[in-house]
């Protein structure tokens, strides 16, 4: 799979770059829009074509063609072997399939938010198994990374940490979704402590979950319910490490990569280590934010703006006993 990521990631990465630029100079203000979505699946688009109408492809979805790249690029990313073979296991996701997992996060995010506009295009593509970017969503589009979704087991994730792969299935993709799009409404911390980043991913975590409300706890994380017994049963003893190792307060980026950032088991340095799910930082920020939230009872746009530290300050989080 590092095939993949070799020869197409800066192209992958300026497609990116090109489709939110297009998208937020290209706004529409229609509220039908909000109620309606059209699913595009271009991987089939680009690669069905006719060679002497990719010219046309082109015209239609100028986004995903930057001039930066001669046009010959893309001809020939049309008959790369791997490119083909790649596009073939997509077919296997049916429009259908696809549809029935949108539906969480379509309807749960005009719920939670009355005047946001659920985009009314979702473009499906093949992004080389880019699984650190399986979505991106802005005002008017969707770009769904397709063949990051083809199944914790399938053959072309060979290579890949079991971690992640668990991620890569389409009964993920609400989630991704909302996670996307709390990435975009909530603001990076200027406040570079651990325990802003704590609170900040806790803010993450507590919109996804406000979005689809149906979604368990675990689903949210991305945990087993394994893992999630595992959190609850040590959250004492979590808590208490970070504290007793003053670390709430440390500016030390190596306890993102500890305790925050996808990990198949979170980094104490003791003999748990290995019984612990990744991520334990944002699951314990969420409790945080939970604990504010069940005493101060804000709107969902109140809490997202609380700063950091007044949010921790007036939770009085306790971990359980």
């Amino acid at each position: 799979m590092h095939v993949f990521k070799n020869r197409f990631c800066s192209i992958l990465i300026l497609l990116i770059i090109s489709v939110l630029f297009w998208s937020c100079s290209n706004r529409k203000t229609s509220k039908d829009a909000a109620q309606s979505y059209e699913l595009i699946r271009f991987e089939s688009i680009f690669f069905d074509a006719h060679p002497d109408s990719l010219a046309e492809v082109e015209k239609h979805f100028p986004y995903f063609f930057p001039k930066s790249y001669p046009f010959s690029v893309w001809v020939n990313r049309r008959t790369d072997s791997l490119q083909l073979a790649l596009y073939e296991q997509t077919k296997s996701i049916s429009n259908s399939d696809i549809q029935d997992q949108l539906i969480p996060f379509m309807e749960g995010l005009p719920r939670v938010f009355e005047n946001v506009r659920v985009p009314n295009k979702l473009i499906t593509i093949t992004s080389d198994v880019d699984y650190n970017n399986k979505v991106i969503i802005n005002d008017s589009m969707v770009l769904i990374a397709i063949d990051n979704f083809l199944g914790v087991n399938h053959h072309m994730y060979e290579g890949i940490a079991l971690y992640l792969r668990q991620q890569m299935e389409l009964k993920h993709l609400s989630k991704e979704l909302a996670e996307s799009f709390a990435n975009n409404r909530i603001a990076l911390p200027k406040d570079r402590t651990f325990l802003a980043q704590l609170i900040y991913s806790g803010k993450i975590q507590f919109l996804k979950q406000s979005i689809l409300s149906d979604y368990s706890e675990d689903k949210i994380l991305g945990y087993t319910p394994d893992q999630l017994a595992w959190a609850m049963t040590n959250e004492k003893e979590i808590w208490n490490f970070f504290v007793s190792k003053e670390l709430l307060y440390s500016t030390d980026p190596e306890l993102i990569k500890r305790f925050i950032s996808p990990a198949p088991f979170s980094k104490f340095y003791l003999n748990i280590d290995v019984d612990s799910p990744g991520q334990i930082g944002q699951w314990l920020g969420l409790q945080i934010v939970k604990a504010y939230q069940m005493k101060e009872r804000k709107s969902i746009a109140q809490l997202l703006n609380t700063p950091y530290r007044e949010l921790f300050e007036q939770s009085k989080y306790k971990p359980r006993r």
